[in-house]
């Protein structure tokens, strides 16, 4: 037997398929999931700075809607000194399809697209990044009230994250990238 006889026929990592790749701890060259569940590491993170300007931005217009809106639905029912008020829970349920329709349409609320950012799920390694209706819930619903109980704590995480994830990105298993290159 010669010297060459001895040597493995290699193939490069990037000619793996998904489950070869994750069997042999390689990237599959479709850029899918890491054996981890990373993040396809090709995606630019969305810090904290920036996932604050787009809430923001989304807080802005909710409350334009509700001075441009609501309030005078208010007053034109005679609810103005009422506490808690059927408009109210209008105005609730408005916002609330605007937050969990919009990111799951898009991955985008207005204020994200005003700043370049987007959710993606990890569970598929980041690399299409659909989310599911379940996942946007979770991490609207659930995952945002559990962040801000320990005094937002939870959205400060993204500071410390090595991928900036918050708590409530952490349960849906989501991650906030930019999707606009920086023009510097």
């Amino acid at each position: 037997m010669s010297q060459d006889d001895n040597k493995e026929i290699e193939m490069p990592e990037d000619f793996l398929n998904t489950d070869a790749a994750a069997l042999t701890g390689a990237r599959a060259r479709s850029g899918g999931p890491t054996p981890d569940g990373a993040a396809n590491e090709s995606h630019r993170y969305a810090g904290f700075w920036i996932r604050a300007a787009a809430t923001l931005a989304d807080t802005l217009l909710l409350v334009g809607l509700s001075f441009l809106i609501f309030n005078p639905l208010r007053r034109m029912a005679g609810y103005e000194a009422v506490a808690f008020s059927p408009i109210d829970w209008i105005e609730m349920v408005v916002d609330f399809l605007y937050t969990i329709l919009l990111t799951w349409w898009t991955g985008q609320t207005l204020g994200k697209m005003l700043t370049g950012i987007r959710v993606i799920s990890a569970r598929n390694g980041g690399a299409q990044g659909k989310l599911t209706l379940g996942q946007v819930i979770l991490r609207e619903v659930v995952g945002k009230l559990l962040a801000v109980i320990p005094l937002g704590l939870g959205y400060l995480w993204v500071g410390w994250s090595d991928r900036k994830r918050g708590w409530h990105d952490m349960i849906a298993k989501t991650y906030v990238v930019k999707v606009r290159r920086s023009k510097t």
